[in-house]
């Protein structure tokens, strides 16, 4: 079994779902759009490509671009005035797989450069040996091509390393793509068949660690 991890990024390193929930709901309220939540639960982990399809095929009457812009303003208003939110035990995870030699990266439906601005803002950008982001893979999730990417970088199987998700598109990301995915619910409750295809459902990123050294042991 290598000792190598990969992450989704936003839900489970940081506590961006949250913020993304709010601003998307007040937009669907002002463009009065149906099935907020539907759609929102639906478009969680994908990328801008895929989300544009949904977009398509469930709300053709938006301008997307239009859409995007706003949400993505409204995202970054909230984190100048309140700043990037980290997930419960984010920085000790990572800490702890860098100091017991895990290799470490990031497969996240997150555009390229919002990824980065996200990562050095928090200062945990030196903490991954590989990030894939959603703009350089073809297929979003939960195609397994960014998970597939991630550990062909990081140079281990598939099924010999872990994958750590929220959310639904992402799990079946991870899991079509061999790996041992640890489901970290955030804020998409979990469904029966998501529990059924996780390797591990754990609450925190604490418990994933705690998880991970009593395996070393």
């Amino acid at each position: 079994m290598a000792k190598a991890i990969v992450f989704d990024m936003d839900g489970v390193l940081f506590d961006t779902e949250m913020i993304c929930g709010k601003v998307w709901r007040v937009i669907f309220e002002d463009m009065k759009l149906e099935n907020t939540e539907n759609a929102l639960k639906d478009c969680t982990g994908l990328n801008r490509k895929s989300e544009e399809e949904y977009f398509k095929m469930h709300y053709p009457q938006v301008d997307f671009e239009c859409f995007i812009n706003r949400l993505s303003k409204g995202f970054n208003q909230w984190v100048e005035e309140n700043g990037m939110p980290i997930k419960t035990g984010t920085r000790e995870l990572l800490t702890w797989l860098r100091g017991n030699m895990w290799k470490t990266a990031l497969a996240t439906s997150t555009r390229r450069e919002s990824a980065l601005h996200h990562l050095k803002m928090t200062g945990l950008i030196d903490m991954f040996d590989a990030i894939v982001t959603g703009d350089v893979v073809e297929k979003g999730k939960p195609d397994p091509e960014i998970y597939l990417t991630a550990c062909e970088k990081l140079g281990v199987k598939p099924e010999d390393t872990y994958a750590v998700e929220d959310s639904r598109n992402g799990l079946y990301s991870a899991y079509n793509a061999g790996m041992k995915a640890i489901l970290v619910p955030d804020t998409i409750e979990p469904t029966e068949d998501m529990l059924e295809i996780a390797y591990r459902k754990e609450d925190t990123l604490l418990d994933v660690m705690e998880f991970l050294s009593a395996k070393e042991k």
